[in-house]
């Protein structure tokens, strides 16, 4: 487990590594140097006489170290939770970027609030609920190695009796626990994945349930799902439970058997053994629990590395620049999903520049498929796609974004204002270029009279705007970046006639005035494609029906 820990870790991380497990034994030191200084106390106060005002004047003096030393011992502990929110921020985003990189095909192929449970929560998991308990397990370790070498020097039957009573139970609570830790771990894990999917299922169709009276089988459902967590949670703490019995037991073991092999005077070796027993009970059970807790999620471990693991991309040449002055050429473009599935088979098609293009086909032929090939979001199994004669590949894909605008049946939507959303991801917003588009897609009136202009926030998912006006608002995207492609995937199939036509003819305005514009249009309807210079079915022009 450490080795797959330490290759979870940066070398930065690694380096500075070093320096919390030393504030991790000077911590240990600390916690020591606190129980011994209660010792001198105790060898006092059962004198044969003690002196009130030297006792009192050491209490205070120890008093002193005692503030000082969890003054300390607060800093230490700041260092090294910094150091673990730092692990996670790091893991976080490296997970974020390398699923988001995986591209389209992961990402269809995933649950997306499985894919942001684990984004979100699970790197946490690995730095508080693995790395932490390390840490924790060392610095205990340390301390309690330190009591117990203390006891055998200076009572080596009083230290003895200790190890023989506790590191048994330690080792045999380690043996017993480790695998049912780890699989209550899986299970509670999974079941609050299917927890927070049922949820966001439930309230994105609302509608549907609510018309079909269904709610109640996702209600029955999600009360299963608690139940099971429940199940878990509580296996869990009936197993985080025996760290108190078994560190309290074997303490007042060790001090039975104390009394009956140990003759003479006990009360020295009996008070040194309370004190020390005072700091190894909170010890040694915080070593169990952590021991616990580590097993309980080092599920966390292989999630992480198999979240941030780069790709293996296949060796190529250098990224190509794409400039489109004449024409995009498809030739023998096939492909096939992972599963077999496949769509497209030695497709032909050449679009000049300028030109506006209509496709239709029956659903399932490809027309979708056919457009995440030409964006470059899916890889050709077969074929190639060529801009002005230079081929889109993975080393070209961003050249040609820079190009093309795409405005799909379901606009994305960001949780920001009408402004954000047209300037979708831009750092600085020309406000005076996001107003020409909106009067270009017949926006600017609905837009001036919003509470805040266009600086309005659209909701979450755009749930305050209409069908017609988030296709217009995709549209403003694609002529903000001043695209020369666009792309409109069934842009208009889920909108009424009346907005339909509204924005066919945003579109057939903009296909008249932006000179040199190429426009490449999805749509099942043909009053949707009538101002197109060419309409094609994408079955004709494959080597066969699929």
């Amino acid at each position: 487990m450490i080795k797959q820990v330490l290759s979870l870790l940066s070398r930065e991380e690694k380096r500075l590594s070093i320096r919390v497990v030393a504030t991790v034994f000077l911590r240990a030191l600390l916690d020591f140097a606190g129980v011994a200084a209660l010792i001198p106390i105790l060898i006092m106060v059962m004198g044969d006489s003690p002196d009130r005002w030297k006792i009192l004047f050491l209490c205070c003096g120890v008093l002193l170290f005692v503030l000082c030393k969890n003054g300390l011992s607060y800093l230490l502990t700041r260092y090294q939770s910094q150091y673990l929110l730092n692990i996670n921020k790091r893991l976080s985003q490296a997970m974020f970027s390398r699923y988001y990189e995986r591209g389209l095909l992961f990402l269809k192929s995933k649950s997306t609030v499985q894919l942001g449970y684990e984004v979100n929560f699970i790197c946490y998991m690995f730095s508080l609920n693995v790395l932490a308990p390390m840490l924790r397990i060392c610095s205990e370790s340390v301390l309690l190695l330190f009591i117990i070498i203390t006891l055998l020097v200076f009572s080596p039957l009083a230290g003895l009796l200790l190890c023989l009573v506790l590191l048994p139970l330690l080792f045999i609570y380690a043996r017993a626990v480790k695998g049912r830790m780890t699989q209550y771990g899986k299970e509670e894990l999974e079941a609050r994945r299917r927890q927070s999917r049922l949820v966001v299922e439930a309230f994105r169709g609302y509608s549907e349930l609510e018309i079909n009276h269904a709610f109640h089988s996702s209600l029955e459902t999600f009360r299963q799902g608690l139940d099971k967590i429940t199940s878990c949670r509580l296996r869990y703490e009936r197993l985080q439970f025996l760290p108190m019995l078994i560190s309290e037991a074997s303490i007042v073991i060790g001090i039975m058997l104390l009394l009956l092999v140990t003759q003479g005077d006990l009360r020295i070796v009996s008070g040194v053994f309370a004190v020390a027993a005072y700091r190894m009970i909170p010890s040694a059970r915080m070593l169990l629990a952590s021991w616990t807790s580590l097993q309980n999620a080092a599920h966390a471990i292989q999630t992480v590395q198999e979240g941030i693991a780069e790709e293996k991309q296949p060796q190529s040449e250098s990224s190509a620049e794409i400039s489109f002055q004449k024409e995009i050429e498809i030739r023998h473009l096939s492909f096939s999903f992972p599963d077999g599935d496949t769509v497209l088979k030695d497709f032909n098609l050449t679009i000049p520049h300028g030109q506006c293009l209509g496709i239709q086909g029956t659903s399932g032929s490809g027309k979708t498929t056919l457009f995440h090939l030409m964006l470059g979001f899916f890889p050709p199994t077969g074929g190639e796609i060529c801009i002005d004669g230079t081929p889109l590949t993975p080393q070209s894909r961003a050249s040609w974004h820079k190009l093309v605008g795409y405005v799909p049946q379901d606009i994305f939507i960001i949780h920001g204002s009408l402004a954000e959303n047209i300037a979708l991801g831009q750092e600085h917003i020309d406000r005076e270029k996001i107003r020409k588009v909106l009067q270009q897609v017949h926006l600017d009136a609905w837009a001036e009279a919003l509470p805040e202009g266009i600086d309005t926030p659209l909701g979450e998912y755009g749930s305050r705007l209409s069908g017609g006006q988030k296709q217009r608002i995709g549209i403003a995207r694609a002529l903000y970046k001043e695209a020369e492609v666009l792309f409109f995937d069934e842009a208009t199939s889920a909108l009424d006639n009346a907005t339909e036509s509204e924005i066919t003819s945003a579109l057939e305005e903009l296909s008249a005035h932006l000179h040199g514009i190429t426009l490449i249009i999805i749509a099942h309807r043909d009053s949707s494609l009538r101002f197109c210079d060419k309409i094609i079915n994408i079955e004709n022009y494959c080597s066969s029906t699929l």
